[in-house]
């Protein structure tokens, strides 16, 4: 987009230019003779100066047109430029924001499964000290499964939030592809 602008406003200056009129000159200096012999004499040296001048008299309002043109192709490329700054600063805002808040989702969830595995050692303890059934630690690890489940879908949502900063500040990557296939970079 900000090339397409630079672009655009060079048209301006062509278009600019048109308005102008243009000076041609040239010259010629040399030797001219119909025998060989008659080069080296000074009779046979010739020289022209020929100049040219031509510019837009009449030509129907075309050159103020063009100008308009470029004019409006330039503020059109500009428009563009503008919107894509602000798709990129959106696309920012949101990859911070969800990283964010996803920072803060595995934090509570990472505090929950904590606790959850806890219970699960303590319902296993005491089923191995004849305290409880075994269905006091299969009821717990139904609720730790699950959570440790939904921090593994944070994590990864948090890791793909990176990926998207990254990618929203202008950051790439290039792997060969054994890279990707292996998964190693």
């Amino acid at each position: 987009a900000e090339q397409q602008l630079v672009s655009a406003n060079a048209r301006i200056g062509v278009a600019k230019a048109e308005f102008f009129p243009k000076l041609s000159l040239t010259a010629l200096f040399g030797t001219a003779s119909p025998e060989v012999s008659a080069l080296t004499g000074g009779a046979a040296t010739i020289w022209a100066v020929a100049g040219a001048l031509s510019g837009p008299l009449l030509n129907a309002g075309r050159t103020l047109g063009n100008y308009r043109a470029s004019v409006a192709q330039w503020e059109q490329a500009k428009l563009q430029y503008e919107q894509a700054v602000l798709i990129a600063l959106r696309e920012v805002s949101d990859a911070l924001t969800a990283l964010g808040k996803l920072s803060e989702a595995e934090t509570g969830q990472d505090r929950a499964v904590k606790a959850l595995e806890q219970a699960v050692e303590h319902a296993t303890d005491r089923y191995r000290f004849g305290l409880a059934s075994y269905f006091e630690v299969l009821e717990a690890q139904q609720q730790l499964y699950p959570a440790q489940y939904t921090l593994a879908q944070i994590r990864r949502d948090r890791l793909l939030s990176h990926v998207r900063l990254y990618r929203a500040l202008g950051g790439g990557w290039s792997l060969t592809d054994a890279q990707w296939k292996d998964g190693a970079p």
